[in-house]
């Protein structure tokens, strides 16, 4: 079936399709059942209902489901680090882009070649997303190549709330690393009990796709849990690898994963904050890679938002991330269908801007282009307004045929709603000194990297966060100072 518009959002699947995809969902979750492999969450569904006979197989019926659903809150509000409200994710205030800040590589906007990742190019990315108004929101991974794994997510996050005030979601190593990130954060909001109602932190869970809650996520999750903060809970089924090859069937085992922990964390403490979401794509089967850049991701990205608009719960997407090593127009073609599919669909938190190269690389310009390809979006989400003062009647009527409206007062009032590129040359003529696209870009990047500061922290606040960092390297038995970026 075509992809329709219901008049307020772009939509994937009919309602007929959704409600198959949760019954199918739900009968993955009766009969096949799920591998849970920390004991807390096995103990926590055989005591409300499930069968864990088997932890290879633990079978939730569907009226355990069907509670967790009723619990978990519609609407979840983020925060800045100085505890203003950021983000509220309720499915009626349009999308939010965030942008991934640390991966192991980076496209250098100053030699436009592609390097190691440094301590310091975190900074410059959490910086560039405090500058860009469309990247609301920071995501981090700890996959800097300069730290040792095993604090390089704490770390990492820190460098981020230095220079950056919008709100932060985390991937961590495990619950004991996510559980100092906490502490962290903590100090920043005044205390546990203000981060909890003024969250500008959150946490991710992956299941292990096809249907499989690790024993590290799940503890995460439940520990997120346990302190009533946001967490994300995702998986990334390949269809043809980990899930099947059709995208119904990579839909049905993604809602099962995602599901089965809504379950025990609604049952943990009800009404805790869970975000939903999934990147499903293919395995390109020339490559094997994980694509990024399949328009089947966003295909089925949108019909997953689709289903959790059906639960009223928010979703996490994925857009503004490429296959494409380079800069160039497969990268602007690939980040363009995404950013239009996931505002069309309107998905809530949407993530990852800025990787190029299935997720090895960051790329500063690339996520500056996101914020432009945003404003452009934005046009559309616009709209068009009718009513007397748009439709202009009466100066219509008055000019009459073969007029001009340059010098009319009504022009003068409404002209500066039309959109103005930064990046996107619409000279007439060309000339020695007129920069391309590529050019304003680059140097847009680089001015925004070198001069913007974000709001600062106090330096008593400082100190504190510094103290708490040097237990994380002496814990590692490390000196705490980075790696030089050259």
């Amino acid at each position: 079936m075509q992809a329709s518009c219901d008049g307020s959002r772009f939509r994937i699947l009919s309602d007929k399709q959704v409600e198959e995809l949760h019954f199918a969902t739900l009968q993955i979750l009766g009969r096949t059942g799920v591998a849970f492999e920390c004991q807390e969450a096995i103990q926590i569904l055989g005591d409300s209902g499930a069968d864990v006979s088997n932890p290879n197989a633990v079978k939730i019926p569907s009226y355990m489901v069907e509670q967790a659903l009723r619990t978990a809150p519609k609407i979840i509000t983020l925060y800045t680090r100085q505890g203003e409200p950021a983000i509220v994710l309720d499915r009626m205030t349009g999308t939010h882009f965030g942008a991934k800040t640390d991966l192991p590589d980076l496209l250098d906007p100053n030699t436009r070649k592609r390097r190691g990742s440094y301590i310091a190019d975190i900074a410059d990315m959490a910086r560039l997303i405090d500058a860009l108004p469309n990247i609301e929101w920071s995501y981090t991974s700890g996959s800097n190549r300069t730290l040792p794994g095993n604090i390089a997510d704490r770390v990492t996050l820190l460098q981020v709330i230095l220079n950056s005030s919008k709100p932060v979601i985390c991937e961590t190593v495990d619950a004991g690393s996510l559980r100092e990130m906490i502490s962290l954060c903590s100090i920043v909001a005044g205390g546990e009990e203000q981060l909890r109602k003024k969250p500008f932190f959150g946490s991710s869970s992956e299941p292990v796709s096809p249907l499989v809650q690790g024993k590290d996520a799940m503890e995460k999750s439940l520990l997120c849990a346990e302190k009533g903060l946001p967490n994300v809970i995702y998986s990334m089924p390949m269809a043809g690898a980990t899930a099947p090859t059709t995208f119904a069937g990579c839909l049905a085992i993604a809602n099962a994963e995602i599901l089965s922990q809504l379950v025990v964390l609604q049952i943990k403490r009800p009404g805790v904050p869970v975000i939903y979401g999934s990147i499903p794509s293919i395995m390109d089967m020339k490559t094997t890679i994980f694509s990024y850049g399949a328009p089947e991701m966003s295909l089925m990205v949108g019909a997953l938002t689709d289903l959790c608009h059906y639960y009223k719960l928010p979703m996490f997407g994925t857009a503004g991330t490429a296959d494409a090593g380079v800069l160039g127009i497969q990268a602007t073609a690939e980040i363009t269908y995404q950013l239009l599919i996931s505002a069309l669909t309107k998905a809530d938190l949407v993530h990852n801007a800025g990787m190029m190269h299935h997720a090895t690389m960051l790329s500063p310009e690339l996520l500056v282009l996101v914020n432009e390809i945003i404003d452009m979006v934005n046009v559309l989400l616009g709209g068009i307004e009718v009513n007397n003062e748009t439709l202009a009647l009466d100066i219509i009527d008055r000019l009459g045929p073969r007029p001009n409206y340059l010098s009319e007062s009504h022009t003068l009032k409404h002209f500066r709603n039309f959109w103005v590129p930064k990046m996107f040359d619409r000279s007439m003529a060309r000339k020695k000194d007129t920069k391309d696209c590529e050019q304003l870009l680059n140097q847009r990047t680089i001015e925004i990297l070198e001069t913007h500061k974000p709001k600062p922290l106090s330096e008593d606040l400082i100190k504190e966060l510094k103290e708490e960092e040097k237990t994380w390297f002496d814990g590692a038995g490390l000196k705490c100072e980075y790696p030089r970026r050259d």
